[in-house]
């Protein structure tokens, strides 16, 4: 991908991202009285993408002219991923923590890998998604939402 294509991309990541953090901020008050609320995690992953895209965008412009040819995501995958952050924040309210966090992992799972062996994969989004809600509830005592509420 060029780097002007690229570096758009990487800034409109940075914008998703940004306006991501301002929505997880709406969910509330990160902290409570008893420890940890569940707007935590989404405004931990919020402010995380901000530095992580932020490093990319830093590196890009550093980056030789010769690398280029092999840097960069396909020339749809932007897209696809902007995509599956907006239907993770919509589903998230609704449908709670566990089906949208594995609709949003296996998505990105499959956005970046081959397309083969699929239920494979499907298997380790619903582990990674697992182990997550184990770690919040256990280790930072936080209630994440869920279908029945």
């Amino acid at each position: 991908m060029p780097t002007n294509r690229y570096l758009t991309f990487l800034c409109v990541t940075l914008a998703v991202s940004v306006g991501y953090l301002f929505t997880a901020i709406g969910l509330g008050d990160p902290f409570s009285d008893r420890g940890l609320t569940p707007s935590f995690f989404p405004i931990l992953i919020g402010v995380a993408a901000i530095i992580f895209v932020s490093v990319l965008i830093v590196e890009k412009l550093r980056e030789a002219p010769e690398e280029e040819a092999a840097a960069g995501p396909g020339i749809y995958t932007h897209i696809w991923v902007t995509f599956a952050i907006f239907i993770y924040i919509a589903l998230f309210r609704t449908v709670g923590y566990f089906l949208s966090s594995w609709v949003f992992v296996l998505a990105l799972i499959l956005l970046f890998s081959a397309r083969e062996k699929f239920a494979q994969k499907a298997v380790i989004a619903a582990a990674i998604v697992g182990l997550v809600y184990l770690m919040f509830q256990q280790l930072f005592g936080v209630r994440l939402p869920t279908i029945w509420g």
